[in-house]
């Protein structure tokens, strides 16, 4: 039963799959990428798997519905760039299983993006008033697990408007996680993102933010620590992006050489590498690396052959977690660019604990 269960599901996922849209190009839904919580965001921005989840996984896997229990809320606040401000709510519905041998879960999420508002003017510069612009997305998870393996699957309606033009779209997440049954050590998969658009801002086609991401997290026996290693964009190799403008070199004819990036460094930039110390129950350290991030965020200068100055903090994250009772407190901090580095502050209310006291 578990088999047919496993390969069913997969069998009706794999069609998305082939449909799915790469990266590149022009790009709706963008802030879909930004992390869904401060946890993630001090792991390096991006988490396919968890063990023993102490945040709110279910946005970057659906299949980890259950890091949000049942009466769970997770609220998050990201001050972007600018005026710009980033929102998240994760809840646990209180929906009861009706078979006792079969764990499942269902929750809600709520990402929303305000870019704050902007002065409107006619072609003379006369003021017209003011406008707005942001980004929501709306979602239902549910996740169901037999044996050791859990699959979970996540539908969104997702919007986006700028003054009077708004665009519209379908999304959906489908993930797996297997954990091992006695050990610490889990493995997932998500292919993120697969949908359909069906209104954009004008004429022109655009890509969704396709993510097919891969991770495992693994906590040594008798080590106070847990790893997290998460492969994303797993759907395209190569990945590193080369500005044509920048770094160019010649040959003696005055022929612009075309830059190359090596396998290794292909490679790099999928990963991403989460470390969480527990120094205490109730209190755990974190860290992370992003090699795409760290490689994008490069100061470089127009006509260089040195490929650039590396600003320190680029792909670097870090943050630390608190926790009481029916309460957790979470600060996260990332930089993925070397002019601005972005925190995001998360809260964690079990409200079964707090209305039982």
């Amino acid at each position: 039963m578990r088999t047919r269960f496993i390969f069913t599901s997969l069998v009706l996922m794999w069609p998305l799959f082939a449909i799915a849209q790469s990266i590149g190009g022009q790009r709706i839904f963008s802030f879909l990428d930004l992390p869904t919580h401060a946890r993630v965001a001090a792991l390096g921005g991006q988490v396919a798997t968890a063990v023993s989840p102490d945040g709110a996984y279910q946005l970057n896997n659906p299949a980890l519905a259950d890091s949000v229990r049942k009466n769970q809320l997770s609220i998050s606040l990201m001050p972007y760039l600018a005026a710009a401000k980033y929102y998240t709510l994760q809840y646990g519905l209180p929906i009861q299983n009706k078979d006792p041998d079969r764990h499942s879960g269902w929750a809600v999420g709520l990402q929303y993006l305000s870019y704050g508002q902007f002065n409107q003017t006619d072609p003379m510069g006369n003021s017209l008033g003011t406008f707005s612009a942001n980004d929501y997305a709306l979602s239902l998870t549910h996740a169901r697990t037999e044996g050791n393996f859990t699959l979970g699957a996540t539908i969104k309606a997702v919007g986006s408007s700028i003054e009077m033009y708004s665009a519209f779209g379908i999304l959906g997440d489908f993930g797996g996680i297997w954990r091992h049954p006695k050990r610490d050590l889990s493995f997932g998969l998500v292919a993120k993102n697969v949908g359909y658009l069906i209104k954009n801002y004008g004429p022109t086609d655009a890509n969704l933010p396709f993510d097919l991401q891969a991770g495992m997290t693994i906590k040594p026996q008798h080590a106070p620590i847990r790893l997290t290693v998460t492969a994303h964009h797993l759907q395209r190799f190569d990945i590193a992006y080369n500005d044509p403008n920048l770094n160019t070199t010649y040959d003696l004819s005055g022929n612009p050489i075309p830059q190359t990036t090596s396998v290794t460094e292909k490679i790099a930039r999928h990963l991403i590498v989460g470390a969480e110390l527990l120094i205490h129950r109730n209190v755990h350290l974190l860290v992370g690396y992003s090699h795409q991030k760290r490689a994008e965020g490069k100061l470089t200068t127009s006509g260089s052959s040195l490929g650039g100055t590396t600003f320190t903090g680029t792909g670097i994250s870090f943050g630390a977690s608190v926790q009481a009772r029916g309460f957790q407190l979470t600060y996260g901090r990332f930089t993925s660019i070397p002019t601005a580095g972005t925190s995001q502050l998360s809260l964690r209310i079990d409200l079964d604990q707090i209305l039982n006291k």
